[in-house]
């Protein structure tokens, strides 16, 4: 995408030559880049003709940006920062037998982040356990609103539910919960930019441009590579070193002191629907890609018993999309050693997505996690070397 003119934004890009490209461009530059495909001879069409307007006719925006944040939690809308904290604070204060609230650290802006423990640990210290989150990237709405949903659907069930034949998967492990990474970057996208990606990290010397791509920060093996960029000014800065943002080392902080036990480790995303493996950083699959593949094909498979029309692209990566390092889910399984290591781009055709799609996408990631806590259970202890 490189050789693409300035000026645009690139939203999407498979490396599948099957699949399409999505561009923002500005109208300024329309008109070049529309050249460009045609001296290219590269088919397109136009998605959305005017961006500014298809976010102002998003369900309740204006109000949703006015309104103030202290909205009783619900699932019907897209909720602000300090409503996911203050719920998350009151699950902990009334299940004090299943949930720990975990403060990870803060944002650069000094929000907390928070993970939610549920479970019962039954089997002590040797307890597996599966780890999800969501919201780090800003603009990714649909993601924080579904780990959110799981959460509250594994709450239910560790409140309401007996363990029995049924339910033994989802009560036999552990569960963490951390539902939006990048509060800073989120409650920005409720304010000012929608489609603002990275977090708040002030402008370093020589710039005006403001934020890290956190999802291209991570302290692993193929930091840097690809799809990553070294200007401030990118949607795809890398940082100015490895692991260098509050929010990354927060959470890979508390990732380590459990990465012993969680043996899947689910970072959710959009849009597009994908259930992408390991590696990002190279089209070089590891050892154990199959077994991921497996498990990931799995997960699907419950999706689409909830819904038949919903079909995930399941991949490596670096086969569906372009290579790039830095990523949570490469750092999960080379750094952490996690046996597993899952993107799941969310349903949706832009960041854009209607409130409507929140409870549907929830029910059907409900649905996939089953799946994984059996995978989890069985799972044996200790690092998984397999790369």
């Amino acid at each position: 995408h490189e050789s693409v003119p300035e000026g645009r934004d690139v939203l999407k890009f498979p490396q599948d030559g099957a699949r399409p490209i999505d561009i923002l461009c500005p109208p300024e530059h329309l008109d070049t880049v529309k050249q460009y495909l045609d001296r290219n001879s590269l088919d397109f069409n136009v998605k959305i003709d005017d961006v500014g307007e298809h976010i102002r006719s998003e369900d309740n925006y204006g109000s949703r940006k006015k309104r103030e944040t202290n909205t009783r939690m619900n699932w019907n809308d897209f909720q602000r920062y300090d409503t996911m904290k203050t719920w998350m604070e009151h699950i902990a204060q009334e299940n004090p037998d299943f949930t720990e609230l975990i403060e990870m650290g803060r944002s650069v802006e000094n929000r907390v982040i928070y993970a939610l423990k549920i479970g019962r640990s039954p089997w002590g210290n040797n307890t597996r356990a599966v780890w999800i989150d969501g919201g780090i990237h800003a603009r990714e709405w649909i993601s924080p609103a579904t780990a959110s949903y799981l959460l509250n659907e594994l709450v239910k069930n560790f409140k309401e539910v007996k363990s029995n034949c049924k339910h033994l998967g989802i009560q036999s492990v552990d569960w963490y919960v951390a539902p939006l990474l990048n509060p800073d970057g989120y409650e920005f996208t409720h304010t000012n930019q929608r489609y603002w990606r990275k977090n708040r990290s002030a402008a370093p010397s020589g710039s005006s441009c403001r934020g890290v791509d956190l999802n291209r920060n991570w302290n692993v093996v193929g930091w840097g590579a690809g799809a990553t960029s070294n200007s401030p000014c990118s949607d795809v800065y890398k940082g100015p070193a490895k692991g260098s943002e509050p929010e990354t080392k927060a959470v890979a902080d508390t990732v380590i002191k459990l990465k012993d036990n969680i043996r899947v480790f689910l970072t959710l995303h959009s849009y597009g629907t994908y259930w992408l493996t390991t590696w990002g950083y190279t089209t070089t699959r590891p050892k154990d890609h199959e077994k991921q593949i497996t498990l990931a094909r799995r997960g699907a498979d419950a999706v689409k018993c909830v819904n038949s029309n919903r079909d995930y692209t399941i991949g490596a990566a670096g086969d569906i999309f372009y290579i790039a390092g830095g990523a949570s889910d490469d750092w999960a399984k080379a750094t952490a050693e996690i046996p597993y290591s899952f993107t799941v781009e969310l349903p949706g055709n832009d960041f854009v997505i209607s409130k409507s799609q929140i409870i549907p996408v929830g029910e059907e990631m409900w649905a996939a996690l089953k799946e994984l806590a059996i995978e989890a259970a069985r799972h044996p202890l200790g690092p998984d070397t397999a790369k």
